[in-house]
């Protein structure tokens, strides 16, 4: 199966490249808003009603463009690619336009944006790309998901060393419990309780304008060993202030994978 992760199907897609995710207002409500409003007036470019220049112009003055990473450009052609804003990206693209390519009007131009795919695509195996892409049917959680390496490869690690063998994602597609199961843990992208909102971060990486670094997470401070789910924690952005509040999110991962596993073996068990 050739995967495409910036566009998998119908239901979802990940513009994370053009900095989607870049904005200080990097919420689901705010992001919403932008996107819906840029789709809006391009159709106006299209229709001949308003030139490019023009829709630069506007977008320019009504939107926040302050970046968290000043270095990743946040493109202003990124938009909805379906009536129903199912799918993100790109509005200058040939399949949008009857055919015709806008891309060089774009700041990094047709070729990179042709020839670009992000690490991902070189970082994350076939069961993860699968198991992704059928588990997650919503854009915004999709790109922030897909686009953190460490917080798919760690939790995949954990549950196929603990099962023993590899996940099966036409297994994990078909059984609903085991596909809610990712799906909620995916979802502490967007619920985690113990985030660090203190700073810019992606991850675990934080920013500070043209510079960013890799946190660390001090269990020292709070008389803790380092947890097993460190790199897992460290992609939710967490930030502990007691050894409890340590041990309610471990049991919160905990929760999610022996269900999980559970889940597995009894299928494996009944048939």
């Amino acid at each position: 199966m050739k995967v495409h992760l910036c566009q998998p199907d119908q239901k979802k897609s990940c513009a994370a490249c053009c900095g989607l995710y870049n904005y200080v207002d990097n919420t689901r409500e705010g992001l919403k808003e932008r996107l819906a409003y840029r789709t809006r007036l391009f159709k106006r470019v299209r229709s001949g009603q308003t030139t490019l220049d023009e829709y630069r112009q506007v977008i320019r003055h009504r939107e926040d463009s302050r970046r968290i990473y000043k270095t990743i450009y946040t493109c202003e052609f990124a938009g909805y690619m379906d009536e129903s804003e199912q799918k993100v990206g790109c509005m200058l693209h040939p399949m949008q336009n009857s055919g015709n390519d806008l891309r060089d009007i774009s700041f990094y131009g047709k070729d990179l944006c042709e020839g670009h795919f992000c690490p991902s695509y070189q970082k994350l195996d076939e069961v993860e790309m699968r198991t992704l892409i059928d588990v997650i049917n919503d854009w915004y959680l999709y790109g922030v998901v897909v686009t953190d390496i460490d917080f798919v490869k760690a939790f995949f690690q954990i549950l196929q060393d603990r099962l023993g063998t590899r996940i099966s994602p036409d297994k994990v597609a078909h059984i609903p419990v085991l596909s809610n199961c990712l799906l909620r843990y995916f979802s502490l992208k967007q619920t985690w309780p113990y985030r660090d909102l203190s700073r810019p971060r992606f991850g675990k990486y934080y920013f500070v304008g043209e510079e960013y670094n890799i946190d660390k997470i001090d269990y020292e401070s709070i008389n803790a060993e380092r947890s097993i789910y460190d790199a897992i924690f460290l992609s939710l952005a967490s930030r502990f202030q007691t050894k409890e509040d340590l041990a309610r999110a471990e049991s919160i991962i905990d929760g999610i994978i022996d269900e999980f596993c559970k889940g597995y073996t009894n299928y494996h068990s009944d048939h």
